[in-house]
């Protein structure tokens, strides 16, 4: 009677099993049908450019089952190409494997070791706006999410969620654990290396970059940083390019009309297109502390900081209200709020 208990009972574990690798292999089906939608949105956030995932081939080794749910394959890679900035994505790992922490649903635990992603055409960095990443290296992802085979769709939600998360406010509720390294371009061959990190602070975990890496690099990127500058772009990475880039245009845009024009207001109109520009891309919350992080640090007065952030918190409304960029200077002239 023993061995016949114990017969049943090991062919019901192995039905279970065999259940759950049809259930994951049911789920990365349906997954990989919105991997492009969420690909396509990781892109525009990034580029901030029209465009989408046109093609996803994705190759990998044999996959092992793991008990008691778990897969786990190797050489995987993925191909992606995109519309609009014409992008040719290469991402390479050397191991993958997600565990099933309970059955129908439970804790996924996915760890990834030695990703790689890099650019198809040799001519083309990787991410490009004014400025060039090369290459992306991460020695390992851990991530965990709330998973059900019998509910793919909810699951997928989640992660998007997670992934949605950090590319708005720059960390995510999930357990996720990281390390690797950017590789930005400067010129020709100038190719410089900035490490990140996650880190959990609250019940956040952000990817935050290493603070001796941007202290060396940032100053390629904008003049009169302030730690300030260099805190809030240290823990916002994913935005870390385009807020530099404003800023970048902001000082050129302001030193073009001091060259054009006499008695040309620098220091007021740089503030208002900042905090304008900022506002366009980001929108007012997230516009106001970039411009706050600017204070700290500096070595202006209170007087001075004060008169900053009067004249940004304008530029802010200049963008809310949808003025001009053209008409800036007009409005500036003119308001009573502005502060020279």
């Amino acid at each position: 009677m023993v061995m016949v208990f114990m017969h049943k009972v090991w062919i019901a574990l192995w039905a279970a099993i065999f259940v759950c690798i049809l259930g994951l292999a049911g789920l990365y089906s349906y997954s990989m049908k919105k991997v492009k939608n969420g690909l396509s949105y990781f892109h525009s956030q990034i580029i901030r450019n029209e465009g989408n995932v046109e093609s996803l081939e994705i190759q990998y080794g044999d996959i092992d089952f793991q008990l008691p749910f778990g897969l786990m394959t190797e050489n995987l890679s993925i191909e992606i190409q995109t519309s609009g900035t014409d992008q040719h994505v290469r991402i390479s790992s050397e191991s993958v494997s997600s565990q099933l922490k309970g059955f129908p649903s439970g804790a996924m635990k996915m760890e990834a070791r030695n990703i790689s992603l890099r650019s198809g055409q040799e001519s083309k960095p990787l991410l490009s706006n004014q400025f060039k990443i090369r290459d992306i290296e991460v020695h390992f992802i851990d991530y965990e999410v709330y998973v059900s085979i019998l509910n793919p769709n909810q699951s997928m939600r989640r992660a998007c969620k997670h992934l949605a998360e950090l590319l708005d406010r720059g960390g995510t509720t999930s357990r996720l654990k990281m390390q690797g390294i950017i590789h930005f371009q400067f010129g020709k061959g100038l190719i410089l290396p900035q490490r990140f990190f996650t880190q959990v602070n609250g019940n956040l975990t952000r990817i935050v970059l290493n603070r001796d890496d941007l202290n060396f690099v940032a100053p390629k990127f904008a003049d009169r940083l302030s730690e300030g500058d260099l805190d809030l772009v240290a823990n916002h990475p994913l935005k870390a390019p385009r807020l530099l880039e404003i800023r970048k245009d902001t000082e050129e845009k302001s030193r073009e009309l001091r060259w054009a024009l006499k008695s040309f207001p620098e220091d007021v109109y740089r503030h208002v297109l900042w905090s304008y520009l900022l506002t366009k891309e980001y929108g007012s919350e997230f516009a106001q502390v970039v411009t706050n992080s600017h204070e700290l640090g500096s070595y202006n007065t209170e007087e001075e900081i004060a008169k900053d952030r009067q004249n940004n918190l304008v530029g802010i409304a200049y963008a809310v209200s949808n003025v001009p960029e053209g008409k800036l200077l007009e409005k500036i002239k003119s308001d009573p709020r502005i502060h020279f």
